[in-house]
């Protein structure tokens, strides 16, 4: 690790990779990690200690014992290394790194992959710590052939992507293929979907985590809560779920509306139009939530719980219009509301909660829209 080479890939393609990707490495830590090394147990009185250990690590013995955990980890490490992936492919076409095309390729191809394989591993060391902790657990409950094969799978993805990237490097202008999901170039594309198409083209892996984090917690909720909350309260907590799933992508969206659509600004909407358009955009992108909550709440229920979790993310995202691009500040208001969204729900307060923030949100709209 030493070696020229790699020092310079790290300081200018992992440490970049770092800066860049502070919000979804926070968003997978606040909700994966802080549930997956230990979940408390609530009620202790009637089990021993074993048992509460047993229960806490329940998350990641599930990963490396059952067959849908084991698909889920293995899912989420491909992902994460596809978003390697692609970042690297784009950091390697900006022309300030393209004097790696003529030194680092002056070296020996061995050289290359192992000095590529070293920035992968560092910029999977939050994959290697679930990995290995999953391992360790799984050792110690005596499951073998998962938390065996698991470094494994980690370590073949490291040497892939060293490969990978070397071979990159020969030819760093290269161009995507043309006609790349060219069969929607006919669609109407009203305002409001502009980051929908956005998500289509260049986020996918963002879109597909927050529907992966969304419909994973909707599930465990519905698994653990379903005998203990009946009716309106447990669809509100289903949406309220739903929602704070989608807050880093409500965030990409308002940065996408500030870098790539201040146009808008001198377009003829007022800003209750430009409110509706925000509501119509997450209509869309929510659609499959919607759609499951009045499927499993029925439909009187089912309703209030999406006009739930459209004015909990109309919130968020109106929230961005006094934050600004403050990440860490944003996280921090997000998980305050979901918070309070769960204290309202065990009051039974679903329908003034879904009311409340639709009225907040418009006005937060309303106000701190003209002055961003």
């Amino acid at each position: 690790m030493s070696r020229p080479l790699t020092r310079v890939l790290i300081n200018v393609i992992a440490a970049d990779f770092y800066r860049q990707h502070t919000g979804l490495l926070l968003s997978l830590f606040i909700l994966l990690v802080s549930n997956f090394f230990y979940t408390s147990v609530l009620n202790q009185t009637h089990l021993t200690q074993p048992q509460i250990i047993q229960h806490a690590l329940k998350l990641v013995l599930t990963s490396v014992s059952e067959p849908l955990g084991v698909v889920i980890l293995v899912g989420i490490c491909w992902l994460y290394c596809h978003k390697c992936w692609q970042y690297v492919t784009g950091r390697l076409h900006r022309p300030d790194v393209y004097f790696l095309r003529y030194t680092a390729t002056a070296l020996p191809r061995r050289r290359q992959h192992q000095s590529w394989a070293w920035v992968q591993l560092i910029m999977m060391l939050p994959l290697w710590s679930i990995g290995l902790f999953a391992s360790v657990i799984g050792f110690r409950f005596g499951h073998w052939l998962v938390p065996t094969l698991l470094p494994l799978y980690l370590s073949g993805l490291v040497g892939y992507s060293g490969w990978r990237y070397s071979r990159l490097l020969d030819a760093p202008t290269q161009q995507p293929s043309p006609g790349k999901l060219d069969w929607f170039r006919g669609w109407p594309k009203p305002f409001f979907s502009l980051f929908l198409y956005e998500l289509v083209l260049n986020r996918r892996l963002s879109y597909g985590l927050a529907k992966l984090a969304s419909f994973a917690s909707i599930g465990l909720a519905y698994s653990i809560l379903a005998n203990d909350l009946t009716g309106l309260r447990l669809v509100g907590l289903l949406s309220v779920c739903s929602a704070v799933s989608h807050a880093m992508l409500l965030y990409q969206s308002r940065e996408f509306e500030r870098f790539y659509l201040r146009f808008g600004r001198n377009l003829p909407y007022s800003r209750w139009q430009v409110f509706g358009q925000q509501g119509a955009q997450l209509g869309v992108l929510l659609l499959p939530e919607l759609l499951g909550l009045v499927g499993v709440g029925g439909l009187a229920d089912g309703l209030w719980a999406g006009s739930l979790l459209l004015g909990l993310s109309l919130l968020f995202r109106s929230l961005l219009y006094r934050l600004g691009s403050q990440s860490v500040v944003y996280l921090r208001w997000v998980f305050g509301l979901f918070i309070g969204c769960l204290v309202g729900l065990l009051f039974d307060l679903t329908v003034w909660l879904a009311l409340g923030s639709v009225v907040i949100a418009g006005a937060l709209s309303y106000y701190y829209d003209e002055q961003v």
